[in-house]
């Protein structure tokens, strides 16, 4: 359970009051898409121009409602890295149906749109072939050059 349980509140209410904002749906789009896993990352990478004090406390945000654990960085001892929880990694068919509904009704970036694109016809094999690849690179912290291709590919986006 993400929050302490409420038995008066609609689902839909209780999901937009988790994720209702566009900073925390972009900051799980980032993490789990484009494998950028760290504050620094986050923040120079960001399509949308996040500010510092906005990052830190959608990624605290996070943390707290469990979507996002944290780990050091072998490599640095004061670097965290950011990693998908389960409840986050089956948020994703989510996140692929909005990008699905953007490009029926609106004209996001071809940039964005081609990589993705696969995803976002439904394809429950296909997105569960997704989510397995997530469960790896987050849950049991495989390298992404040993999962799936389009891990690899969706890093290169700037």
């Amino acid at each position: 359970m993400l929050l302490s349980p409420n038995d008066r509140m609609c689902p839909i209410g209780l999901a937009a009051d988790l994720i209702g904002d566009k900073w925390s749906i972009i900051i799980l789009r980032d993490i789990a898409l484009f494998n950028r896993q760290t504050y620094n990352v986050l923040l120079r990478k960001n399509l949308e121009g996040i500010s510092s004090s906005t990052l830190a406390k959608k990624l605290n945000r996070l943390l707290d409602i469990k979507l996002l654990n944290v780990r050091k960085d072998k490599s640095h001892s004061q670097k965290k890295i950011y990693c998908l929880t389960e409840a986050a990694i089956t948020f994703m068919p989510i996140i692929f149906n909005m990008a699905h509904w953007a490009d029926e009704y609106d004209q996001p970036s071809e940039l964005f749109i081609k990589p993705i694109e696969n995803y976002l016809n439904g394809d429950k094999d296909l997105i569960d072939t997704f989510l397995d690849g997530l469960r790896k690179i987050h849950l049991e912290q495989t390298p992404i050059s040993d999962v799936d291709l389009i891990f690899q590919e969706l890093a290169m986006i700037q």
